[in-house]
């Protein structure tokens, strides 16, 4: 068995649902694991469906959660789950712009039609549509 060194991390291969998880794609391992047995995880353009999959540097992961899609670059494997910011340094997001979410297509979709809206929902609105009065 191989000891964990700082010379050696870099070199490591990983599971998909492991690195999902380390990456802070999913909350928790569990999640992880359905949501590529559900067939959201696909690497170097392959589906996978299977959680054990190694993940190499320089693979690119894409990863279909609820309505948003992301693309990402494995730049280095990670040792463990750490901070937020300490993971976005594992990858490189290489999204297209298309695919991407903006602030205005998140609220577009939190309006609802059917009832009245609120002081605030009116507020967000006329901000958004630039109605100032």
């Amino acid at each position: 068995m191989e000891i964990m060194t700082l010379e050696n991390r870099f070199n490591l291969n990983t599971r998909l649902d492991q690195l999902l998880y380390y990456l802070r794609f999913f909350k928790t391992r569990g999640i992880a694991s359905k949501a590529i047995e559900r067939g959201s995880c696909n690497v170097n353009d392959f589906v996978i469906k299977k959680k054990n999959k190694v993940i190499n540097i320089g693979d690119i992961v894409t990863i279909k959660n609820d309505d948003t899609v992301k693309k990402i670059k494995i730049l280095k494997i990670p040792i463990r789950r750490g901070p937020f910011k300490e993971a976005c340094t594992h990858y490189e997001v290489i999204t297209p712009f298309i695919l991407q979410k903006t602030k205005e297509t998140k609220f577009l979709n939190k309006i609802s039609y059917g009832r009245r809206p609120t002081k605030s929902n009116r507020r967000k609105l006329d901000k958004f549509t630039g109605r100032n009065f």
